[in-house]
């Protein structure tokens, strides 16, 4: 191999190449001297490696400054020893070539994004690595690749408002730093960014040591195309809420999605950063505390979240969560969700029906754990809540399971329904609330349901009343307010004041004497 020497004795200013910048073709480029620097003019001037080209920092200090691209073709990491500073000063920069490149310090300046087309490693691959990431105010788009991290130091990553983008929206995430902590533990920040320029730190505080000097995590996150958290994180298969007895992904969930892996079993406390605008939670979930989740073949422990803080809007949110295993070699996702305190049973369905006088409640869970029994409680005032019977769970079962119980009170009134799961060992949760379908005849009747041409109101009344009428979409806003007055006796009315589009509302009707009606309609979809 050609060896090219650059001695700091001979060289002391940088020097510049032509705009076509370096191919080094099977040389051994020698940097003798800290102030043994290159300088590759030109956003056409490439530094390009081929045929075992290498460049040899002889000391720590030599800098290579090019304002184009870098690529290497050859079958080696590009550098045959630790120290050098590659400074990145040009506009829209790329790393690329056939063969990744380990870097010791890399310094991102000038302009524009800096993005990866090969795998691209950091930090220095001698006997202790301590090369530094300086990302400055520039954007590093991970494109599809993983960025290696081998200097263990909390300090690795530096920045100022410059942030890394792992923004690869698939089911398993590729735009991934690893990090090599070994031994160490305390708090790692990675610089997650957006493309807007909008910094979102994921804080990684390793709290149990790994076993090996080449121990690691691998962290990256990405925002979901729309707001049902889509494509799910790979192996997830069910984002079911048992708060709101549906899948929860787009009413409780905020849309981003975190992937982990640990090489080797650790425990970690998780500072979380997400957007305001990925908070597109339904009312109440949407300002209230969310809390970390993450998936080991079910959403663990028993979708409980795991740290607490309210809910964003606007700018940057953030939830920390304390004491999240992780085990061996094993792949984590996580989300940041509203539900708090779900039931350890998977609740498919909870339903009421007026049959021959008598209110029938019926329920479906398709897997239970540790399930003792349900007690059904009934309400009056959709407030405070009294036991009317109880039903033997299944235990621990994967299976779909039906259950019924006759309210043995008629309906004569309002009524509100809501299941109490206790476990073996005595610890309860409750379901969500529903509305008993009118059974009596000695009192009010209030129904609603689409004509085709709005929302069709029928109140049939045992006195004058007056009620406030107001609908919601799915997203929780307020889309329609009407206050009527009715008559003893049947009355109807049709809400034509706005134009309602496909799509799902709840629709609230209290009246002046206490009465209350709440239920879903679906409007136009098939």
């Amino acid at each position: 191999m050609k060896k090219i020497f650059f001695l700091s004795l001979l060289i002391s200013f940088p020097l510049a190449f032509s705009a076509q910048g370096i191919l080094n073709n099977g040389a051994h480029i020698v940097m003798n001297g800290a102030a043994s620097n290159i300088y590759i003019d030109s956003a056409a001037g490439n530094y390009k490696s081929q045929a075992g080209g290498l460049i040899d920092p002889l000391v720590f200090g030599p800098t290579v400054t090019l304002l184009g691209n870098w690529i290497n073709n050859s079958a080696n990491v590009g550098f045959s020893f630790d120290g050098s500073n590659v400074n990145f000063s040009g506009a829209a920069q790329t790393i690329g070539g056939t063969n990744f490149t380990h870097f010791y310090n890399v310094n991102l300046l000038g302009s524009n994004t800096k993005t990866l087309l090969v795998q691209t490693r950091v930090g220095g691959f001698g006997g202790v690595p301590n090369g530094v990431l300086s990302l400055g105010t520039r954007p590093l788009d991970l494109n599809s690749f993983d960025l290696w991290v081998f200097n263990p130091a909390a300090g690795a990553i530096t920045n100022t408002t410059g942030y890394i983008q792992s923004e690869t929206n698939v089911s398993l995430n590729p735009s991934q730093v690893r990090w090599f902590i070994g031994t160490n533990t305390g708090a790692r920040i990675i610089p997650f960014g957006t493309a807007g320029g909008i910094q979102i730190p994921l804080t990684v505080n390793t709290t149990a040591a790994l076993p090996l000097s080449t121990s690691y995590f691998v962290a990256a996150t990405r925002p979901t195309a729309v707001n049902l958290n889509t494509p799910w994180a790979a192996t997830v298969t069910q984002m079911y809420d048992p708060t709101l007895l549906a899948d929860g992904s787009a009413q409780a969930v905020i849309d981003r999605w975190w992937e982990f892996t640990y090489s080797a079993a650790s425990t970690a406390t998780i500072t979380f950063s997400y957007r305001g605008a990925e908070n597109t939670l339904f009312v109440p979930y949407n300002t209230g505390n969310i809390g970390a989740q993450y998936w080991l073949g079910a959403w663990v422990p028993n979708n409980a979240c795991i740290g607490s803080a309210p809910a964003v809007l606007a700018g940057v949110g953030a939830v920390t969560a304390a004491g999240i295993p992780f085990l061996a070699a094993t792949y984590q996702p996580m989300i940041l969700s509203s539900l708090g305190a779900p039931l350890p049973i998977e609740l498919t369905s909870f339903t009421s029906e007026c049959n021959k006088g008598q209110e029938l409640l019926s329920w479906t869970t398709a897997s239970e754990s540790n399930n003792d029994y349900f007690t059904i409680e009934r309400s009056d005032d959709g407030l405070t809540f009294r036991d009317i019977g109880t039903v033997q769970g299944n235990g621990t079962t994967s299976q779909q399971h039906n259950y019924t119980f006759a309210d043995p009170q008629a309906v004569t009134g309002n009524a509100y329904y809501r299941l109490r799961q206790t476990d073996f060992n005595g610890q309860h949760s409750t379901s969500q609330i529903i509305v008993g379908e009118q059974c009596g005849s000695n009192t009010d009747f209030i129904n609603a349901f689409s004509s085709g041409q709005g929302i069709d109101i029928s109140i049939n009344n045992a006195q004058s009343s007056s009620y406030q009428i107001s609908i919601f979409d799915a997203r929780g806003r307020l889309i329609s307010k009407n206050e009527i007055a009715t008559n003893e006796g049947l009355n109807h009315f049709n809400l034509n004041d706005v134009r309602f589009a496909e799509g799902i509302y709840l629709i609230n009707i209290v009246g002046s004497h206490g009465e209350f009606f709440s239920r879903k309609l679906v409007l136009g979809l098939n």
